[in-house]
């Protein structure tokens, strides 16, 4: 185990993990001057609705950040901080890169936080992870291929003509009906997990009718943060208590 954490937290381990942090931050600098430019041609948006929506999505990403924190620190623990560090720095789900691993790891003998760390289960989980995240690289390009202009045919409406009723579907319910969905798979894991999904969806709608009526557009912006911090730390207190 302590041969396998001395390669897993080996120089040449951090190289690899900076490389590969290093393509993320590329490709995303890359698709916001893309987006940049897209917005100078067509109008789409003002400078202060920009400056608002990167506001706003920091802001956002703030709640959900501080949950997969919490599991990389496991995953830290059990293969390695180089590791941890590539897998969720690209992907940006510890839970899922964890569960990736843990079934590489069992595939080659060795259940994660439990068994000794053997240089076969380390590849494995090394493996497993890739093969996972290879499936985003496969199904982005050839299923969302022409999906926006076909999108953009239905939803946005020809001049001069009223919006359909499948146009609304697809933008406004279609949202929702998802939402709910994923909602409910989460809320019917256990008690805790729908207290928490109350609690925060509460919270949120309570800090939106506050930001309504006081013309605080910060209050706003900050919404889904303080609705997801909110539901963590219920959700914890919740499971604690009961």
């Amino acid at each position: 185990m302590e041969n396998i954490m001395s390669l897993a937290n080996s120089t040449i381990m951090w190289v690899f993990a900076l490389l590969i942090i290093a393509v993320a931050v590329l490709q995303s600098v890359v698709l916001y001057r893309m987006a940049r430019k897209y917005v100078n041609q067509t109008g789409v948006l003002t400078n202060e609705e920009i400056k608002v929506c990167m506001r706003s999505g920091g802001i956002v990403a703030v709640g959900p950040a501080v949950s997969v924190f919490v599991v990389a620190l496991s995953m830290i623990s059990m293969l390695g901080a180089p590791f941890t560090l590539m897998r969720v720095g690209m992907i940006g789900s510890a839970s899922t890169e964890l569960t990736a691993a843990s079934i590489g790891a069992e595939a080659a003998g060795v259940t994660l936080g439990v068994d000794t760390l053997t240089g076969a289960a380390f590849t494995a989980s090394l493996w497993c992870c890739a093969v996972m995240s290879a499936g985003y690289l496969i199904f982005v390009p050839f299923v969302t291929r022409g999906i926006g202009k076909a999108l953009n045919k239905v939803i946005v409406p020809e001049e001069g003509k009223k919006r359909s009723v499948l146009s609304w579907l697809i933008s406004s319910l279609l949202p929702f009906v998802i939402f709910l969905a994923l909602s409910y798979i989460q809320a019917k894991k256990s008690l805790p997990h729908t207290i928490s999904l109350i609690f925060a969806a509460i919270l949120m709608l309570g800090i939106n009718i506050a930001a309504e009526k006081s013309g605080k557009k910060w209050l706003r912006q900050w919404a889904m943060a303080f609705s997801v911090l909110g539901g963590i730390v219920i959700g914890a207190l919740s499971n604690a208590l009961l």
